[in-house]
């Protein structure tokens, strides 16, 4: 589930059989679940981030993870590498300009 902030999520994910907790800015959230085509309002907004964060640092890093807050540090890395497309940008705008009218 997304933490109350207005700023970050938080998500639950789980390396070498232990779990840990990544910060990810919200807007980067949004972002990633426009990637894959779904509106930051939808109820499998959280998962589907939640899931491609997972196989992205594992993919990426391996049995090489990080502790403490640099897993977060990779993970906003590898969420900006994905959403430098400036489509993904122009579509969040429309969909927040769409929603609040």
């Amino acid at each position: 589930m997304s933490d109350t902030s207005p700023f970050q999520d938080r998500y639950h994910i789980r390396f070498r059989g232990r779990r840990t907790t990544v910060t990810l800015d919200k807007i980067l959230s949004e972002l990633i679940a426009m990637s894959f085509g779904l509106t930051p309002d939808r109820t499998d907004y959280h998962s589907t981030v939640q899931q491609w964060l997972q196989a992205t640092l594992t993919d990426k890093l391996g049995e090489n993870v990080p502790g403490g807050s640099h897993i977060s540090q990779y993970a906003r890395k590898y969420a900006i590498e994905e959403i430098a497309r400036r489509e993904l940008v122009e579509q969040l705008w429309d969909w927040r300009i769409a929603k609040n009218g």
